[in-house]
């Protein structure tokens, strides 16, 4: 068995999809793992820029 992880442009994945399932391969949505990493790196960036002065950091009157 092989896993495969692969990006492709939103309008071509039913396309895939059909192919995919013609090869009866198992589909595994990653989207919640990606959403998770994109936020991470995303807080990542953004206790640089605090760090580097570009950024002013949140009181908690801001929360």
């Amino acid at each position: 068995m092989t896993t495969l992880t692969i990006e492709i442009a939103d309008k071509d994945k039913d396309v895939f999809l059909e192919i995919v399932k013609k090869f009866k391969g198992k589909i595994i949505d990653s989207s919640k793992k990606e959403k998770i990493l994109s936020g991470i790196q995303q807080g990542l960036i953004e206790a640089r820029e605090i760090q580097e002065g570009k950024r002013k950091s949140l009181t908690l009157k801001d929360i």
